[in-house]
């Protein structure tokens, strides 16, 4: 029997071909399985199939394949699963796989579980990249580097703090998929084709079996909504935002212009031409990934606009979008983590760097403030125009200072006048970084505190992901012996 039914004349091959999801089935066909199995003991549990067939049909399940068939007519994987089993063990028994169910729950429901495996896969790369960060900053982080903004030297910093800094996105960035995870481990099977069914399954005990936390609560909704797959790859995005950014920064410090990092040797590649050459090509790539999975985002998007409610085959075009970006972005961020675990940072070059600049003028001003009693935008002008003169001269801050601030500021309002031992002491680059007060800043005294409360927050972190993961291999092991259970009884009775 073929299961598409009478109603309709036999498809073109041509229209099959194009309709097909089989391609993007692979990713979910396992799924689909476990989701007909428990929705086969929801049916013998309630009672509305007898238990010889929802054995027989059991038996048949944990045997099934989740191998897209080559040639296959199916639309379909949820076809082709169905078809091979009335041709396995007839219509009068296979039949009742789709009793009180429809594809369009079904697929909801095997994409949220896919989708929970790669959003715990991707909090599990957030980590790891975090973990390789700290490792760096606890044994090169008390080094001194330029800070930037407008990728002009702003004001020195420790490299801990700049690393700190990368650290505490990609950590908004697992709390954004712990709290997506919440979000999709919730179970549309019971909705059917849009309405729910007559049939009487219960849908909290197929949600339990399948290890969702709970239900979809309007059936519409259930079938319907994809907003959790747009949600899911939006936050695979702002990863790669993180990491593009984190790559960037290892792109331009491993230049010879900037001399900050040397890679390691894993993670470059040479010149087919050019025999000096050492190029990040990894860092690059996570760069380029970026992009991919922001266009990921908006092309899931644009296919789920202004849908009417509710299942509409469109949505079939969604989702290869959805596992590209989840790909995409667990694989990048674990390269990334390797790169950044193995560089080595050359904190000669970045002391060199901040020793020789004028990025702690800001604290000639405030010295000026604090000492001659002068307002602060009066000081910043004071300073500014020294650092020209410097600039202009060719001669150092500190010696511009002891020369040029008596005349410099008179004309400002006050004549004031500081030493060039006292200017360089002001100016001194671990000096700045060590008179820094406010919580959250660069001191490098902060260091050792500020890390350890990152390092609790990763192991926090790392003990909800392996919980997670728990949870969802006990529901597992717990549908397979429910339904090794049930399918037993074919033996038993026979």
């Amino acid at each position: 029997m073929d299961i598409r039914g009478p109603r309709l004349k036999k498809q073109s091959d041509a229209a099959l071909e194009f309709i097909s999801s089989m391609a993007s089935d692979r990713e979910i066909a396992r799924h689909v399985i476990a989701v007909n199995m428990a929705h086969m003991a929801g049916l013998v549990r309630a009672g509305e199939v007898g238990r010889p067939t929802g054995s027989a049909c059991m038996k048949f399940l944990l045997s099934a394949s989740p191998d897209i068939r080559p040639g296959s007519k199916a639309e379909d994987f949820h076809q082709q699963l169905e078809q091979d089993a009335v041709d396995s063990l007839g219509v009068e028994t296979a039949g009742f796989l789709n009793f009180g169910k429809s594809r369009n729950d079904q697929v909801a429901t095997a994409i949220r579980m896919e989708l929970r495996l790669r959003v715990l896969d991707l909090l599990g790369a957030v980590l790891e990249l975090q973990d390789s960060l700290l490792g760096v900053a606890h044994r090169y982080g008390s080094s001194l580097m330029p800070g930037y903004t407008h990728l002009q030297r702003a004001q020195p910093v420790t490299l801990a703090h700049h690393l700190f800094a990368h650290f505490d996105a990609l950590g908004r960035d697992s709390d954004r998929l712990v709290q997506l995870y919440s979000r999709v481990n919730l179970s549309p099977m019971g909705a059917a084709a849009l309405a729910g069914t007559s049939v009487g399954v219960d849908r909290d005990s197929v949600a339990e079996l399948l290890g969702f936390s709970g239900t979809v609560r309007n059936s519409i909704d259930a079938v319907s909504s994809r907003d959790f797959m747009v949600e899911a790859t939006a936050v695979a995005t702002m990863a790669m935002l993180d990491a593009s950014r984190l790559a960037e920064e290892q792109i331009l410090w491993s230049s010879k212009e900037f001399g900050f990092v040397e890679l390691d040797d894993s993670y470059s590649a040479s010149s087919s031409i050019m025999p000096q050459k050492k190029n990040p090509v990894v860092s690059e790539l996570v760069r380029a990934k970026a992009g991919s999975v922001l266009g990921c985002l908006v092309a899931a998007a644009a296919v789920l606009k202004a849908m009417p409610y509710s299942y509409n085959l469109d949505l079939q075009e969604a989702t290869p979008h959805l596992w590209r970006a989840m790909e995409d972005a667990s694989r990048s961020l674990k390269v990334l983590a390797g790169a950044t675990a193995t560089m080595r940072p050359l904190t000669g070059s970045m002391a060199k760097a901040v020793a020789h600049d004028d990025s702690t003028a800001v604290a000639l001003a405030n010295h000026l403030v604090k000492s001659q009693g002068l307002s602060f935008r009066q000081a910043h002008a004071i300073v500014g125009e020294l650092v020209r003169l410097s600039a202009e001269g060719g001669v150092s801050l500190p010696e511009t200072v002891s020369s040029q601030l008596p005349r410099v500021s008179s004309k400002h309002g006050k004549r004031v006048a500081i030493d060039e031992a006292t200017s360089r002491q002001v100016l001194d680059p671990l000096r700045f970084v060590s008179s820094i007060a406010t919580s959250g800043g660069a001191n490098p005294s902060f260091i050792r505190s500020d890390a350890a409360k990152r390092r609790r927050e990763l192991t926090s972190n790392r003990a909800r992901l392996s919980e997670l993961g728990s949870q969802l291999r006990a529901s597992q092991e717990r549908l397979l012996r429910v339904s090794s259970g049930l399918a037993r009884e074919v033996k038993t009775k026979s």
